[in-house]
């Protein structure tokens, strides 16, 4: 699958034009990144959005000591760290190759110079954003409860 049918078929770019992805795809980097390897850990600066190309990525977080709680396991066309695109922060989790890894990056920079160029699919892109974290955050929640209670 080539990278325009990849996002095509991600959730995050669910009715956008093909020209907006067009132009999105030449703003994008490509990187590969060996199974175990860390991609990003909790606390580094948050600069990117994360498209998986190929191979798994697991998300944690610690939940104590030493202790890191598993939160989503993603592969090809699925994506991380979309809340860089919106506001410098720190990352919240852990993003780990499970195995032998693509990824496409989508910095917040060229994110913001997108949205000037294509200020429609940007929307669109943002309200995608917007409702996944609220699905994860209400997962998430759950997860610590059952962690908490266990």
């Amino acid at each position: 699958m080539n990278n325009l049918e990849l996002l095509q078929n991600s959730l995050l770019f669910k009715g956008c034009s093909r020209e907006g992805i067009e132009l999105l795809l030449g703003m994008v980097q490509e990187r590969q990144i060996k199974q175990n390897a860390a991609i990003f850990t909790e606390h580094m600066p948050a600069e990117a959005l994360c498209i998986v190309k190929s191979g798994t990525v697991r998300i944690t977080m610690m939940a104590g000591e030493g202790e890191e709680m598993g939160l989503l396991l993603l592969g090809p066309g699925e994506f991380f760290g979309e809340l860089a695109l919106i506001q410098e922060t720190s990352r919240l989790v852990t993003a780990r190759a499970e195995t032998p890894v693509e990824l496409l990056l989508l910095s917040r920079k060229d994110f913001q110079a997108f949205l000037d160029l294509d200020p429609r699919t940007g929307a669109r892109i943002i309200t995608t954003i917007a409702k996944l974290l609220t699905m994860r955050v209400q997962a998430y929640e759950d997860k610590l409860k059952e962690f908490l209670h266990s």
